[in-house]
C-alpha cells in the first residue's frame, strides 16, 4: 500500500511540475511576441504582455518580462506614471539580472522624458552595475536571455546618447 501510495505521489508531482514547465513555456512564448511588436504594433505588445501577466503567478522572471513589456505600453503612451509604478517593482519580484536591467533602462527613459536629471544618473548606474553582474556569467545566458540582453544594452546606449545630446554632453 505504502509504495503504491508513493507511487501515485511521485506521478502527481512529476505532473504538477509538468504543467508549471509547459505554463512557463506560454508565458516566455507570449513575452516573446510581446517584444516582437514593441515597435510595430503597440495593441499587440500589450495584449500579450497581459496575457503573459495573467498566467505568470508563480514565475518571476516571466511576471518581471511581461511587467517591462507593459512598462514599455505604458511609455509610448505617455502614462508615465503607470510605467515608473511597473519598473519599481520588477527588481522586487526578481533577481534575474538581464530583467533588472531591462527595468533600469526604462527607469532611465522616463527619466530623460521627464526631466529627472539625477534620478537618470542613479538608474545608470543601477544599469551598469546589472550589467557588470550579467558579464560575469554571460556564457550561460539562454537563446533569449542573450536576446533580451542586446535589446537592452542597445537601448541604453540609445538613451544614454539621446540624454547626452539633449543636456549637452558628449
Amino acid at each position: 500500500f505504502i509504495s503504491h501510495f508513493s507511487f501515485l505521489v511521485f506521478f502527481f508531482f512529476l505532473f504538477l511540475c509538468s504543467c508549471s514547465y509547459s505554463d512557463r513555456q506560454m508565458v516566455d512564448r507570449l513575452n516573446s511576441l510581446s517584444y516582437a511588436y514593441h515597435y510595430r504594433n503597440i495593441d499587440s505588445t500589450e495584449h500579450y504582455a497581459r496575457q503573459a501577466y495573467d498566467l505568470s503567478e508563480h514565475y518571476s522572471k516571466g511576471r518581471a518580462e511581461a511587467m517591462n513589456n507593459l512598462a514599455f505600453v505604458d511609455i509610448v503612451r505617455m502614462q508615465y506614471k503607470e510605467a515608473e509604478q511597473r519598473l519599481s517593482n520588477v527588481p522586487q519580484i526578481t533577481d534575474n539580472q538581464v530583467q533588472c536591467l531591462v527595468s533600469y533602462v526604462q527607469q532611465m527613459r522616463l527619466c530623460q522624458r521627464r526631466s529627472k536629471n539625477r534620478e537618470f544618473y542613479e538608474y545608470r548606474e543601477n544599469a551598469m552595475e546589472a550589467l557588470k553582474r550579467i558579464n560575469e556569467e554571460r556564457n550561460q545566458l539562454s537563446e533569449s536571455q542573450l536576446q533580451r540582453l542586446r535589446y537592452a544594452e542597445s537601448e541604453m546606449a540609445i538613451v544614454t546618447s539621446t540624454y547626452y545630446y539633449y543636456v549637452g554632453l558628449e
